[in-house]
């Protein structure tokens, strides 16, 4: 039996205990709109709209000592999220003028389109894909 979704869209959570820097980062450089804050007995999540989706910054008063950051390769498990843009290089024009550094170039896979990735200031991988100039 099919499951009855309340949404079509979903929410990433990544746990941080960097909160500033991350925020500023998905807000200012990435510029995602900020949907608000939603405090939580023992933590606080701030919600940024990507499209319909969102992404919950967790912040927690007792953080958790493990940290797995990392793209595909760096272990098992969500490794990262993607999105897509209509114009890749713009969008990725304006993001390193905010301050992101890509971790992998803009690499075209055929048709016009390419993808990057670059990690957010906790290590944390996003790929963008879109159309691109690149060759």
């Amino acid at each position: 039996m099919p499951t009855t979704l309340l949404s079509d869209s979903i929410e990433v959570g990544i746990v941080t205990d960097n909160i500033e820097q991350m925020r500023h980062f998905y807000g200012e450089v990435l510029d995602l709109e900020y949907e608000g804050e939603l405090p939580f007995t023992g933590g606080t999540m701030h919600r940024y709209k990507l499209g319909t989706n969102i992404i919950k910054l967790v912040s927690y008063q007792t953080m958790p000592t493990k940290s797995l950051p990392g793209g595909g390769e760096a272990g098992l498990g969500i490794r990262y999220f993607s999105f897509g843009v209509a114009d890749l290089d713009a969008a990725v024009a304006g993001w390193q003028s905010g301050g992101a550094e890509l971790t992998v170039d803009i690499t075209p896979f055929g048709g016009g389109v390419g993808f990057c990735f670059m990690a957010d200031p906790d290590g944390n991988w996003i790929e963008v894909f879109g159309m691109t100039t690149a060759e």
